[in-house]
């Protein structure tokens, strides 16, 4: 059990930014490699009363904005919730680096006072939907050996269960097709580590990030304190832990029933905006596919035309596709007979 936390306190509980349906909660932790992390828990206020919940965990030098995404889920009568990881967004604190990362098992424990939280708010059943690096960081955590009851034991707390697992974009994989990660297996991981005190720093606004901020040529108006457009620097030890986890994973079966939705093609490079909207402007979608079919054994697939990496953040055909996808997988395993499962 030495792998979890001790213990966690909350220091906050307030409305969020966000308007008046929505509720911050933050807690305080021992880190990893930090005296003291923070974790935020956003809440919809909506639907407080359903037993079922949807727990929505951000990828990369990001934090949670998509209020529509909220409430559309609200409408199909969940609970909503959101985590902040800590090092991300509403986490953030100016003494200790953004998205530092000692290793991805890290965020294990800002999903256990998720989990724990929801339980109190009487919450039993929840569906974990994670976006690119948060794809990875929920399949890690749902590896792990540790039980649930272990971990119960281990807080004396109980935890919701986790049902379902939807994957928007995963980053299961290196950005590389599947024939050239096969050539990088063997010295990708010795070049990580012998770059891992080093990173890098776009000088201008990423390709990707143009094509969603108001600012440039796309229509979120999110905060660029928090979702920078050039990025934090690019820490080459976080690459060395995300090809950790990776590998790890690739290494695991997970029996829960897995929704993959990516986007039809990749478009890695392209220099234009209008170029870089026709696809996934981040990640490999068949290496990201490959890398999934290896692991989850009930797993769906969706593919979203045009969609973006972070599929709810495309232009409104490919969204309205994405939640789409979503809805039905959701209403297809409630509407499933207890026979039907035999």
């Amino acid at each position: 059990m030495s792998d979890l936390g001790k213990t966690w306190q909350q220091v906050s509980d307030k409305q969020d930014f966000l308007g008046p349906n929505y509720r911050a909660r933050t807690f305080t932790f021992a880190g990893a490699s930090q005296p003291i992390v923070h974790t935020t828990l956003v809440q919809h206020l909506g639907e407080i009363t359903s037993p079922k919940a949807i727990l929505y965990i951000h990828g990369y030098t990001d934090y949670f904005f998509q209020t529509g995404l909220a409430d559309f889920f609200v409408q199909l009568g969940y609970r909503f919730y959101a985590l902040d990881l800590q090092g991300y967004g509403r986490s953030l604190r100016p003494y200790l680096p953004p998205n530092w990362c000692s290793s991805i098992e890290q965020y294990s424990q800002d999903i256990d006072i998720a989990l724990a939280t929801l339980y109190q708010d009487g919450v039993r059943d929840v569906s974990l939907l994670a976006h690119s690096t948060g794809g990875l960081v929920a399949a890690s955590y749902l590896s792990q050996t540790i039980s649930k009851a272990e971990r119960e034991q281990h807080y004396g707390l109980p935890l919701a269960d986790i049902k379902h697992l939807i994957l928007n974009s995963p980053f299961l994989a290196m950005p590389f097709a599947p024939k050239t990660l096969k050539l990088l297996s063997k010295p990708l991981p010795w070049l990580l580590t012998a770059l891992s005190r080093f990173s890098i720093q776009a000088k201008s606004p990423t390709m990707y990030a143009q094509t969603l901020h108001t600012k440039f040529a796309g229509q979120w108006d999110y905060r660029l304190d928090w979702k920078p457009a050039e990025g934090y620097p690019l820490s080459f030890h976080w690459l060395k832990q995300i090809n950790i986890a990776q590998r790890k994973l690739s290494q695991s079966k997970i029996l829960l029933p897995t929704l993959l939705c990516h986007s039809q093609t990749s478009t890695i490079g392209k220099n234009s905006v209008e170029a870089m909207q026709q696809g996934d402007g981040v990640l490999d979608v068949h290496s990201m596919q490959e890398a999934a079919e290896q692991v989850f054994t009930q797993l769906t697939k969706a593919s979203i035309p045009k969609g973006y990496h972070d599929l709810y953040l495309s232009q409104e055909e490919a969204q309205q596709a994405f939640l789409l996808a979503m809805q039905n997988w959701l209403q297809g395993l409630e509407s499933q007979t207890p026979s039907a499962n035999l």
